[in-house]
């Protein structure tokens, strides 16, 4: 079935529930005491593949089944700020526009920020009174995210220039990230060589080198100590982790969080860096309090490619 064909599909069975729908038990009125001109605009909504595909982003999980729904049950997180919006178009008969308007909701099972460009203009009827609002919703969430992360790498590219040190870039890069929207916190851990000095062997062990929960207490600079206050939902955090010591069945235990989501994710007891060297990709993780982190491998000496580009 081709791509036309599913859509038509679609049109034909919203135009159907549009038709069967009991509207006389709404505020609107049956259909038949509808005036042309506003039959004419809703069903130019409903056949618009330009505003189908431009919805189904917005809407995510809620399509199709937002069609014909009230606003207030759509997006009943913000049971008054869509309804205000709403109703100022209404009492005035003026439309209202905002760009990169700033939303929390929970349209695709979690709490999600989300940005949007909108339109709310009024339907007249023939008297000129307003009979309901076109909305038309465009989202920017992914503009507004690109652009404040970019300041972000651009801010760290410059805070870094001038590190002293391996350790040092990781310590001003932890600084720098500390209360950012994107990353609410960050750990590095740099894989090093250990060769026991009394029987010889080299051991393979994680080190502990910055976080964004350290914190430098002035009084102690002379002594160079910090202290990291790792909060109890995080998995077990050592400052030192043998990675020779570490089975990899003890990362078995795998778990999918959203019916929604892509990924699975591992759930542990303590961070699977071990497991991340050898897969070589990144390891999506459940933390104790079900939110989620992730792993990802930096090598060095490796080529910049489409994993290490996504931020």
């Amino acid at each position: 079935m081709t791509d036309n064909n599913v859509s038509n599909n679609e049109d034909s069975n919203l135009i159907e529930r549009f038709y069967n729908y009991d509207w006389s038990s709404t505020s609107l009125g049956p259909i038949d005491s509808w005036e042309p001109q506003i039959k004419s605009i809703l069903l130019y909504a409903i056949k618009n593949h330009i505003i189908h595909t431009a919805s189904i982003p917005v809407m995510k999980s809620m399509h199709p089944h937002a069609f014909i729904k009230p606003a207030i049950e759509l997006w009943y997180d913000m049971p008054e700020l869509i309804p205000n919006m709403l109703d100022r178009v209404r009492d005035s008969g003026k439309g209202i526009y905002g760009h990169d308007f700033y939303m929390e909701t929970f349209r695709d099972g979690y709490k999600e920020e989300m940005y949007l460009d909108y339109s709310h203009n009024p339907i007249y009827k023939l008297d000129g009174t307003v009979w309901g609002v076109f909305s038309i919703m465009t989202e920017s969430t992914q503009k507004v995210l690109n652009k404040r992360r970019l300041k972000t790498l651009d801010k760290l590219s410059c805070q870094t220039a001038d590190a002293e040190s391996l350790e040092s870039a990781c310590q001003i890069i932890m600084k720098a990230l500390q209360n950012n929207q994107d990353i609410p916190y960050a750990l590095i851990y740099l894989i090093e060589n250990n060769k026991d000095p009394k029987s010889g062997f080299n051991s393979l062990v994680a080190r502990l080198v910055a976080t964004t929960f350290d914190e430098v207490f002035k009084e102690e600079l002379v002594h160079e100590k910090l202290k990291r206050h790792i909060p109890d939902y995080l998995p077990e955090t050592h400052e030192m982790i043998d990675l020779t010591k570490i089975n990899y069945q003890d990362y078995d235990n795998y778990m999918e969080k959203y019916a929604t989501s892509t990924y699975l994710f591992l759930k542990c007891d303590c961070w699977p860096i071990n497991l991340v060297m050898k897969e070589k990709n990144p390891i999506q993780v459940v933390l104790k309090d079900n939110s989620q982190a992730i792993l990802l491998p930096i090598n060095l000496h490796s080529v910049m490619n489409e994993i290490y580009q996504l931020y």
